[in-house]
């Protein structure tokens, strides 16, 4: 197996990982981009909290799963949390953020490879 082809598992097995943590914590219409060359992470997701107990969930469950030197957290405590994992950026925004920046205009040329909700 060619390391394109294994490197490509890694980040779909990583997505997977990522995505079944955000379903655990029931974000809400969750969307995810694929990467591209003005981008420098492999994918970007955008998803909706309900309220800021439960973007600290996420992040909680993210910690318990990675070693911190491959997770960083940015906006604790706002409307709007930002978190990379390895190479993927995770957006969590509470629902008048999500729809006062709507993000997804962001990366409108970027492919959606997944959507929920």
């Amino acid at each position: 197996m060619s390391n394109i082809q294994k490197q490509e598992l890694t980040d779909s097995f990583l997505l997977d990982v990522v995505l079944d943590i955000l379903h655990s914590q029931k974000l809400l219409d969750l969307s995810v981009f694929k990467g591209d060359i003005a981008i420098p992470y492999s994918n970007v997701i955008i998803g909706t909290a309900t309220s800021n107990a439960q973007m600290n969930g996420v992040v909680k469950k993210l910690m318990d799963l990675f070693d911190t030197r491959n997770l960083r957290v940015e906006g604790k405590d706002s409307t709007w949390m930002l978190i990379e994992v390895k190479e993927i950026l995770i957006h969590i925004l509470n629902e008048d953020a999500r729809e006062f920046y709507m993000l997804e205009d962001l990366y409108f040329d970027c492919e959606l490879i997944y959507q929920y909700g």
